[in-house]
């Protein structure tokens, strides 16, 4: 051990084993005197190594006597009498961290929280084998797909690429029905109502507030205040809604 190293492990053993003892406050102090006693013994003979357990003098610093009553001192903290009597004051610690943890984690409860807000499905649209999807949403693929006309609205499902990573996520496009002509021709200049897509395992979705803007069958069906909401399983689209 070099005589910087050396310096600083008398520096820290005063702060362990000194009257006036506050290593405990500080982590990485106790880190870094386990790292040079450890360097420390194994500089030593086994002979010499064997007295780590006594309390060595420090300079600068007066030990106390074996049989002293062990009283806070300096800033109200208790000194610790020897090496041994440290390290077992530390497991003591590491050990009551641990349980603590182990207990606040136990104690811990996820409350569950309904998908759709507990709010009842009332349709479920499964895919319309001859709608093409529209240009609009980008290339034709296996895995688009479109839906049936329900109460003026047309779904449909593509998946889009998101990311740096190049995942592909599957997105729900819900387009007033009477609207898709001109969707084919204009492209999105042409508009669609809602849209939302999904993210990994979770689905696409999309749910909105109705107002008088949404297709009159719509409306008509749901009541402008209405919360409405579309759910992607992979193949079919399920419907919630409040109105029921």
């Amino acid at each position: 051990m070099n005589a910087d190293d050396g310096s600083e492990l008398a520096r820290l053993r005063a702060r362990a084993y000194g009257p006036d003892a506050d290593i405990s406050d500080d982590p990485a102090a106790v880190a870094r005197l386990a790292e040079l006693e450890a360097r420390d013994r194994g500089s030593r003979s086994p002979e010499e190594a064997d007295t780590g357990d006594r309390l060595e003098p420090v300079a600068g610093v007066e030990p106390d006597a074996p049989d002293d009553d062990v009283r806070p001192r300096g800033r109200g903290r208790v000194p610790i009498r020897s090496r041994r009597a440290f390290w077992g004051w530390a497991l003591t610690v590491a050990v009551v961290a641990a349980v603590s943890s182990a207990l606040t984690a136990a104690g811990m409860h996820i409350v569950p929280v309904s998908r759709s807000a507990g709010v009842p499905q009332i349709a479920t649209l499964t895919p319309d084998e001859g709608r093409a999807l529209p240009g609009a949403f980008g290339p034709a693929s296996s895995d688009a797909r479109a839906y049936p006309d329900f109460y003026g609205m047309t779904a449909f499902v593509s998946y889009a690429q998101f990311g740096p990573e190049g995942e592909r996520n599957a997105c729900i496009f819900l387009v007033p029905t009477d609207t898709l002509d001109k969707l084919e021709q204009q492209g999105y200049s042409a508009g669609f109502s809602e849209s939302g897509c999904g993210a990994g395992v979770f689905p696409a979705a999309v749910q909105f507030v109705v107002n008088s803007l949404e297709p009159a069958e719509f409306v008509a069906r749901f009541p402008p205040g209405s919360s409405v909401q579309f759910v992607f399983d992979g193949e079919n689209l399920g419907v919630f809604s409040d109105a029921g």
